[in-house]
């Protein structure tokens, strides 16, 4: 059985970023690419401090006219962002489950 939870990756250029996966396994959120683990690390904690708070999230549209939302810290500071989503309600879904489940504090970390 899946659960939510906040999986930790390593890329090829040795860089780290972060995903929330949902209940069923699904990409909630994905961060940018940090050079170090510690600062991915530190960016979970500020997406589960941040996310609950709908006032965060912007929702936009793609050049494909896809939408997709952005959650900012309290600085503005870009956090994460969803995957495409075909219409603003299926979006503002994806805001909800973000909100809800960012606060875990289960991290898979795959860096190894």
């Amino acid at each position: 059985m899946a659960t939510i939870h906040y999986e930790l990756q390593k890329v090829r250029n040795g860089h780290f970023y972060f995903k929330l996966k949902g209940i069923h396994g699904e990409d909630i959120l994905s961060s940018e690419t940090f050079s170090s683990k510690a600062s991915a690390e530190n960016a979970i904690t500020f997406a589960r401090y941040n996310a609950p708070d709908e006032k965060n999230y912007e929702l936009k549209q793609s050049t494909d006219e896809r939408r997709y939302f952005v959650l900012r810290g309290k600085n503005y500071q870009i956090l994460g962002l969803s995957g495409p989503y075909s219409c603003d309600s299926d979006a503002r879904r994806g805001i909800k489950e973000a909100m809800e489940c960012a606060a875990t504090m289960e991290i898979m970390d795959l860096t190894s």
